[in-house]
């Protein structure tokens, strides 16, 4: 082969090779690291989450991700502070149902996730399972809990983990849609709540699947009904969902979702960026494991659709917490 035609060969392959490796390096600003903003303290599901993701995204980008919490505010404190930040991709907020609840949940409109954030992409789908003490009720279906329920009106309590947390507004749509009297006890955490729900000071709560799963396992708790439209989700053999249990509750076949936002003006191409290197993420059957192990499964989303998803969901949270008369703490 002439020598001019292996160069120009040469050439050739060098630039394809750079075309093949991750374009991602391109967009984002290069060597500096990217920033996942939590609305929840460390330790928890949502936390747990995010560094999982963090991780794995780092791999995929090469270069480092970092996260960062900050609880409070019903998700405003993260919220605003991420909306404040440089659109350049390099900070991004794990938000989820907390986002679709804002607007109707905080009196002031300083931040509106759906004017103020940009959709990235879609991380997690997890359902949320209702559960009772047996010790204390002995029902062993959703229908006996509603029949048991509408008996004794307001004699039966559901715990939360605080107003306006995704355990009180499931709940409240469990009391709206079964058309029964069953009175919120909220506590500051999940934790708390379950803990009381074992010794009998409350009646039921609409949790975590992962949180209690091992209560269920040990008889502690009893589960009868989980969120969202695939019941297998929950890991909870045997259990339906509210669907399959008689009572078909719109709202909540979301389940409990996150997925990552931006800065409103971040450009186009860097959250097309973004979102293929979370989509890539999601794709590995390690992080699905991971995922599992703490109730959730991988919700691979367009940021358009995200964006109509969070639309959406806002409508449909602002009508169930008007019509309840929810406040955040």
């Amino acid at each position: 082969m002439p020598l001019i035609r292996r160069h120009l060969m040469a050439l050739a392959l060098a630039a394809a090779a750079g075309l093949a490796t991750p374009a991602f390096a391109q967009k984002l600003p290069a060597g500096k690291p990217v920033h996942i903003v939590v609305p929840y303290a460390a330790g928890g599901t949502t936390d747990v989450l995010a560094r999982q993701v963090a991780m794995r995204l780092s791999e995929v980008l090469g270069q480092p991700v970092l996260v960062e919490n900050k609880p409070g505010g019903a998700g405003t404190i993260a919220g605003g502070y991420v909306a404040s930040q440089p659109a350049d991709g390099l900070t991004l907020l794990l938000g989820g149902i907390e986002m679709a609840t804002i607007p109707s949940l905080v009196p002031q409109k300083a931040f509106v996730p759906t004017r103020d954030l940009a959709a990235v992409a879609g991380l997690s789908v997890g359902p949320l399972v209702l559960v009772v003490n047996p010790q204390k009720t002995n029902v062993k279906t959703l229908g006996e809990l509603i029949a048991l329920a509408k008996s004794q009106p307001g004699a039966l309590t559901f715990a939360s983990a605080g107003n306006g947390n995704v355990t009180h507004l499931f709940g409240e749509i469990f009391k709206r849609s079964a058309k029964v009297d069953v009175r919120h006890v909220p506590y500051r955490g999940a934790a708390p709540a379950l803990t009381d729900l074992q010794g009998g000071q409350v009646t039921l709560m609409v949790a975590g699947t992962a949180g209690v799963r091992q209560l269920v396992a040990n008889g502690n708790l009893r589960a009868l009904a989980v969120t969202g439209k695939d019941a297998a989700l929950a890991g909870l053999p045997g259990v339906p969902t509210f669907g399959e249990a008689g009572l078909p509750m719109p709202e909540t076949e979301a389940g409990a979702w996150t997925a990552l936002f931006a800065p409103k003006d971040t450009p186009r191409e860097t959250v097309a960026q973004l979102n293929q290197a979370v989509k890539a993420v999601l794709a590995q059957p390690e992080l699905k494991t991971q995922f599992a192990g703490i109730g959730l499964a991988p919700e691979v989303m367009t940021p358009e659709a995200l964006q109509a998803h969070l639309v959406a969901q806002t409508q449909a949270w602002t009508q169930v917490i008007t019509q309840a008369g929810i406040k955040a703490e």
